[in-house]
């Protein structure tokens, strides 16, 4: 039991909400339960198990290992703005996000990144003992949390899986990097078109695109103000960017919004100063995280 001042201590309603996976791996032969907003009602622990063999890297372990790993893990359904855990709290386990969108936050309360399911948070952390940013709910996420002694001992049986934690730790650390020479060379215009176009690649959409994201998260992400990301917002209309609500950005027209940055780039770096190459290259590595 967590202690009374801890952002995981639980009341009993809240204690009928958190399921342990080790539960339903013993559990079978019963018909399955209904289904409310794509979880079921009843031991919806045994979704985010198969949930769980779909996200990367844990698609590398054997089921065997899958359930050794899972074998203490919890789920919980968090309601919006929850703490998950504090910047410099012990990383005593590793997150899994199954269902909606967590945000990263630094000491002073600026959203530095946003994990959208399926998405992991605190990798490094795990390795460093201690979480160097703050985790909120954001978007009704459902997040898996494995204990931090199991999936050290799932690292030290499976090289395969070892090897792609030490991927996702450079691939985040070049993210971080990334995402400051943007925000030091891009102007807001341009760090949002880029971001939503790169949310459609990852999509496979070429047309049009709805993307499910809370504004908060995207603007804090790119390191901009609410007042600033509005206004950003204003300027991609002409390109067929519609706000339909604080959590739904729809892309009418995406060939028109990369063209508007496209345009935004070329008046930006036609003089050939240091300065604008470096916008150039910025967008570029935006553009490759």
């Amino acid at each position: 039991m967590a202690p009374p001042d801890s952002p995981w201590a639980r009341t009993p309603q809240e204690e009928q909400r958190i399921m342990r996976l080790s539960d339903a791996l013993s559990a079978g032969g019963r018909a399955p339960p209904p289904v409310f907003d794509g979880w079921p009602r009843r031991r919806p622990e045994r979704q985010a198990l198969d949930r769980l063999r779909q996200v990367p890297p844990f698609t590398l372990l054997s089921p065997d290992q899958l359930a050794d790993l899972a074998a203490e893990a919890e789920v919980f359904r968090f309601a919006e703005t929850t703490p998950l855990f504090d910047t410099q709290a012990p990383a005593d386990a590793l997150y899994v996000v199954l269902r909606g969108t967590v945000v990263l936050q630094g000491p002073d309360g600026v959203i530095v990144d946003g994990i959208s399911a399926p998405g992991i948070l605190g990798v490094a952390d795990l390795f460093a003992g201690r979480h160097m940013f703050s985790a909120e709910a954001m978007a009704a996420p459902v997040v898996m949390k494995l204990p931090r002694r199991a999936v050290l001992v799932a690292l030290e049986r499976s090289g395969a899986l070892a090897n792609a934690f030490l991927g996702l730790i450079a691939a985040n650390t070049q993210t971080l990097a990334n995402a400051l020479m943007a925000q030091r060379c891009l102007t807001g215009v341009q760090r949002l078109a880029a971001f939503l176009l790169e949310q459609a690649e990852q999509a496979g959409a070429d047309q049009s695109f709805v993307l499910d994201i809370p504004k908060k998260a995207i603007a804090g992400q790119l390191g901009m103000t609410p007042a600033h990301f509005a206004r950003s917002l204003t300027r991609l209309a002409e390109a067929g960017v519609e706000r339909r609500n604080r959590n739904t950005i729809i892309l009418n027209d995406i060939s028109a919004l990369r063209r508007l940055l496209e345009g935004e780039l070329g008046v930006a770096t036609q003089d050939g100063s240091t300065a604008q190459h470096k916008q150039l290259a910025a967008y570029r590595n935006f553009r490759n995280v």
